[in-house]
């Protein structure tokens, strides 16, 4: 019997050595693939970062150019009708080649181009709602 439990000790410890070794290869290489997954996670969210950054600067020049006076004026000429004191506008004919356009909005009919256009809007917001079962039949049996 002692000559079995002298065999069985140095296996065991072995085996021990072995599974500690294989356990420690083990844990290094799943730390390995984290810190792969956590780089490529970082990289990804740096270049969400940049695009980001790039956006937030397009949209703080369009913030100073709408604050602008230049902005202003140019969209009260459009918008408006508006005109500088002592400028004068000069309103060319359309020849019946082309099609005709709207009329521009002035100070005196501001309001009666703001009701059709408010009328537009409503009309053009109303979508009947067509169940879906009824747009699925008509998709297969079209």
């Amino acid at each position: 019997m002692d000559l079995q439990k002298n065999k069985l000790i140095p296996k065991l410890t072995k085996l021990a050595i072995y599974f500690v070794i294989f356990w420690l290869i083990f844990l290094l290489g799943k730390s390995l693939w984290q810190n792969w997954v956590l780089k490529h996670s970082i990289g990804k969210l740096n270049e969400q970062i940049a695009v980001l950054e790039k956006e937030k600067a397009n949209l703080n020049n369009l913030i100073l150019y709408y604050r602008s006076d230049s902005f202003k004026e140019l969209e009260a000429r459009k918008k408006l009708g508006l005109k500088k004191p002592g400028e004068k506008v000069v309103i060319l004919a359309v020849s019946s080649a082309s099609p005709a356009l709207p009329p521009s909005p002035s100070p005196s009919n501001f309001s009666e181009e703001l009701k059709k256009e408010q009328e537009k809007i409503t009309a053009s917001s109303f979508v009947p709602q067509i169940p879906s079962w009824l747009l699925w039949w008509q998709y297969f049996t079209k």
